[in-house]
C-alpha cells in the first residue's frame, strides 16, 4: 500500500514537471509574424522592356558624322514622353561615346541635335489554348468558373521608336539626320497543363521557370533571341559595356593630359625570398 501511494506521487510529480518544462517551450515558439509586401506603379517587367527597347534604339544610331562638333542636345520634344528623361540620357551617352563634344547650353555650341519620341511605352497579346476564366450571373448571384490551360502564351513588348537630326546652330543649316529608328523587345510567359509560367526573352539572362533560372543560353540562342540587322549596327556604340575614354585636347590646348597607369601583367622571374 505504502509503495502505490509513493508511486502515485511520484507520477503527478513528473506530470508537473514536464508540464513546468513544456509549457513554457511552447509559449516561446507559439507566435504571428506579419510580412509588408507592396508594389512599385509600374512592375520591373515593364521598366527593364521600355528601358531596353531604348538602349538599342538610341544604339542603332550612328552619330560619328557629328564627332569633334559641340553639340548641344534639345529635348524640349519630349516633355510628354513618360521615360524621357532615360532617353535623354541614353542620347548624351551616345553623343558623348561617339565623339562629340556635349555644350552646356545652346549658346555655346556650334550644332544643335533634336530628337523626338514616336513611341515609347509597352502592349501585351496573349493566346489560350483551353477555356479562359468565365463569370456567370444567375438569379442575382455571379459566379465564376477557373481558367483551364493547355497551353497558354503571354507576350509583352517594350517598343522604342525616335528620331535624330542635327543642324547649324548659327544659321540653321541641316547637317545630319538618322532616320527612323524602331525597336522592341519582348518578355513571353508560358504554361504547359497548368505548370508554368516558363519565362524568357530579352531581357532574361537565361530561361526561367516561375522566376527561377533553367539553363544558360549558349550563344547561339542569344543572338537568335535579339535579331538585329547587320547594316543598321555598323556604327554601333555598345553602352552596355565598361570604357575607358581618352582625354581629347579642347581648344586648341594641345597640353597632353596624363595617361592613366595601368599595371604591367607581364610574367617575370623574380628570385626566391626565405
Amino acid at each position: 500500500m505504502r509503495c502505490l501511494v509513493r508511486s502515485t506521487a511520484c507520477d503527478a510529480y513528473g506530470r508537473r514537471l514536464v508540464l513546468a518544462i513544456v509549457l513554457p517551450l511552447l509559449a516561446s515558439l507559439a507566435g504571428c509574424g506579419t510580412t509588408r509586401m507592396s508594389d512599385s506603379k509600374r512592375t520591373a517587367t515593364e521598366q527593364l522592356l521600355v528601358s531596353q527597347a531604348i538602349d538599342r534604339a538610341v544604339m542603332r544610331v550612328d552619330v560619328r558624322p557629328l564627332a569633334g562638333r559641340r553639340v548641344f542636345l534639345e529635348t524640349a520634344f519630349m516633355d510628354d514622353v513618360e521615360d524621357g528623361k532615360y532617353l535623354e540620357s541614353a542620347l548624351r551617352h551616345q553623343l558623348m561615346a561617339s565623339g562629340c563634344l556635349l555644350a552646356k547650353d545652346r549658346d555655346s555650341s556650334d550644332v544643335v541635335v533634336e530628337v523626338r519620341a514616336g513611341a515609347v511605352g509597352t502592349d501585351r497579346s496573349s493566346v489560350l489554348l483551353g477555356i479562359p476564366a468565365t463569370s456567370v450571373t444567375l438569379k442575382g448571384n455571379e459566379t465564376s468558373t477557373p481558367e483551364l490551360v493547355l497551353a497558354k502564351r503571354s507576350e509583352q513588348r517594350g517598343v522604342a521608336k525616335l528620331s535624330v537630326y542635327a543642324y547649324e546652330r548659327e544659321s540653321g543649316q541641316p547637317i545630319w539626320q538618322s532616320g527612323e529608328e524602331h525597336v522592341a523587345s519582348h518578355a513571353r510567359d508560358r504554361w504547359l497543363f497548368g505548370a508554368g509560367p516558363w519565362q524568357d526573352g530579352e531581357i532574361h539572362d537565361e530561361p526561367a521557370f516561375a522566376g527561377r533560372a533553367i539553363h544558360k543560353r549558349n550563344a547561339k540562342a542569344v543572338s537568335d533571341a535579339v535579331p538585329q540587322d547587320p547594316a543598321a549596327l555598323a556604327g554601333m556604340v555598345d553602352l552596355s559595356k565598361p570604357k575607358v575614354f581618352s582625354s581629347p585636347t579642347v581648344g586648341g590646348d594641345a597640353t597632353p593630359r596624363p595617361a592613366t597607369a595601368i599595371a604591367d601583367q607581364r610574367p617575370t622571374d623574380l628570385p626566391i625570398v626565405r
